[in-house]
């Protein structure tokens, strides 16, 4: 076990050292290597996809695997649990709002690129999550999740398992991509905060190279003091699992307050803009959606240590709320300004590389 935990954590090293790395050489450089990784991830694991649907063929296509009677305990409860990993999986597809910043027309490239990822992502997680359950058919999910690696044995099933190595190392970039994408979110967002004094003005200090060399330096610490320790103890996929828990109440709680500040905003400041269908059926049916697994979280089946990793996150929440309610009562005026890196008519202060 002690060897495993070694390795995980310098698995978990080299990922995180080599998108520091890369988020210090500067946004188009990060940029270009996680769309490679990303493209190289969706394109190995769509073809494994189709290659499933074509072999099992349409008489194996059924709608029933993807009910609550077809999860492994038969309840409700499998799937709000199931729906907590899986937006916070989904999580990030805002992240060019971050970024709009270093773009050229925010108000244009930022709406773009949010939609052209929920389509693209959205499609692709059908595409998997449909040849995955239509292999298993409905009395074979619970099976298939008990596999060391469901991915490897789907890849052993219907491609061959001397090419587990190609699933593996998917594995690996897809890993690398999304430590890629957070750390360049997270990096933009302290140093936003750093530059506008809500964080120390420290963190909006910028390198030779035009990148927030002590919002990278920080983020990269604040990693390593959570992650290395829960890896050697507990291993990288377990940690991975908790820290996931304790991200997915922000997760739907922020988009929960999204939907909710739509319909208000276009039922007050915006009205002359309102159109029924986006601004108030769409975001009021994606409350609706939200509440199940929020419920998952609040009320989970068994009280064991992971379930109750998410309560942690209250408490950040908490203190979220007590300092921007203190920020707002001293210093409105930089209250006011928070966000503005997305605004059309920002002068912009980081230069793409």
């Amino acid at each position: 076990m002690i060897a495993g935990s070694d390795e995980a954590g310098g698995l978990a090293r080299g990922v995180l050292t080599a998108a520091v790395f890369v988020a210090y050489l500067g946004i188009t450089t990060s940029a270009s290597v996680d769309l490679i990784l990303v493209a190289g991830e969706i394109a190995v694991i769509a073809a494994l996809a189709i290659t499933i649907l074509v072999k099992i063929g349409p008489a194996h296509y059924s709608a029933a695997v993807l009910w609550p009677a077809s999860s492994p305990n038969h309840r409700l409860a499998d799937l709000t649990d199931a729906m907590i990993y899986g937006f916070t999986a989904f999580a990030g597809f805002e992240a060019a709002a971050a970024l709009g910043e270093e773009a050229t027309n925010s108000r244009r490239s930022v709406p773009v690129s949010i939609v052209g990822i929920v389509v693209v992502t959205g499609t692709f997680y059908l595409l998997v999550v449909c040849a995955e359950a239509f292999a298993a058919g409905r009395h074979g999910i619970a099976g298939l999740i008990g596999q060391a690696s469901p991915l490897g044995y789907l890849t052993s099933r219907f491609w061959s398992p001397s090419v587990l190595w190609s699933i593996d190392l998917v594995i690996v970039l897809a890993g690398l991509s999304f430590v890629v994408a957070s750390v360049n979110a997270a990096i933009r967002i302290m140093f936003t905060m750093g530059r506008e004094r809500t964080l120390p003005g420290s963190l909006g200090r910028l390198s030779h190279r035009r990148t927030p060399v002590t919002a990278i330096g920080c983020l990269a610490a604040i990693t390593l003091l959570i992650g290395l320790p829960l890896t050697y103890v507990y291993g990288g996929v377990p940690t991975f699992g908790y820290l996931a828990g304790i991200g997915g109440l922000p997760v739907v709680l922020i988009y929960l307050a999204v939907n909710i500040a739509v319909i208000r905003a276009f039922r007050t400041e915006f009205r002359d803009e309102f159109r029924l269908g986006r601004h108030l059926l769409i975001p009021a049916a994606a409350t609706a959606v939200f509440l199940f697994p929020l419920w998952g979280i609040l009320f989970p089946g068994a009280y064991t240590l992971a379930n109750l990793l998410p309560f942690f996150s209250l408490g950040w929440l908490l203190i979220g709320a007590i300092a921007a309610g203190l920020l707002r009562a001293r210093r409105p005026a930089t209250f006011q300004a928070l966000g503005r890196a997305v605004a059309p008519n920002l002068d912009k202060q980081l230069e793409p590389d």
